[in-house]
């Protein structure tokens, strides 16, 4: 039986993810465990990097703490070499000068490719049914903010699919794989049928929408039908 390793194991993707193991190797910020210092276990086989300092908006305010993504990454990559890393990228990370988080995921994206035989880099899309998703924000209100134009378009991919495509890939070669739905929708469309109040536009990608190029998973959970539900 393979040595599991989850980082970031008590947040919204590792909660569902760890769900899926009977047994397995937790660290979380949440223990007060910081990767760059805590005691990491002794022999591992999978590691499921799911730990960052995140959202795009803080990492402008605190660049400093989301570099520690970077050095975590390291860490992990330096003391477990035979390890099988599936690391949890963004599509932020494609487009590096976007912001200090897209910096430190493509920065971790690199060292991987580079550094370590053995990694699964996944990028993933906007991810919603966790709290801090705009399709969260604007399910059930009547009244929704958008800053900018609404125009910003998006691919969406439910947290449910995505702890799903972690687990299958455990089974995929060493790669980059992206794991969005390929279905563009703006902001407009989502706020259909509430009122919205226009904000200044904020330090963000114009367009983030990926492909899925994962051998065997496909998001099931249509982003509409969900915002839509009562």
């Amino acid at each position: 039986m393979s040595n599991i390793l989850i980082t970031g194991y008590k947040g919204n993707v590792g909660s569902r993810l760890s769900k899926k193991f009977d047994n397995f190797i937790g660290i979380d910020t949440k223990e007060g465990k910081n990767l760059l210092t805590c005691e990491l276990p002794e022999e591992v086989d999978i590691i499921f990097h799911l730990a960052a300092h995140a959202p795009v908006e803080h990492s402008w305010q605190d660049p400093v703490r989301t570099m520690e993504n970077f050095s975590s990454t390291v860490r992990l990559a330096h003391t477990y070499p035979n390890a099988k890393i599936i690391f949890a990228s963004t599509g932020a990370s494609l487009e590096p000068s976007s912001s200090p988080y897209g910096f430190s995921k493509w920065a971790c994206n690199e060292y991987l490719k580079h550094f370590h035989k053995n990694a699964v880099i996944l990028y993933f899309t906007n991810i919603f049914g966790q709290p801090r998703s705009v399709v969260d924000i604007f399910k059930g209100k009547d009244e929704v903010t958008i800053y900018g134009d609404g125009l910003q378009t998006r691919d969406y991919v439910h947290i449910d699919d995505i702890a799903d495509g972690l687990f299958k890939a455990m089974e995929w070669p060493a790669g980059e794989y992206y794991m969005g739905s390929g279905v563009k929708h703006n902001l407009l469309e989502l706020a259909e049928g509430k009122k919205i109040i226009f904000k200044e536009a904020r330090k963000e990608a114009r367009e983030s929408v990926l492909p899925n190029t994962s051998p065997n998973w496909t998001p099931k959970i249509d982003v509409l039908k969900y915002i839509n539900e009562v």
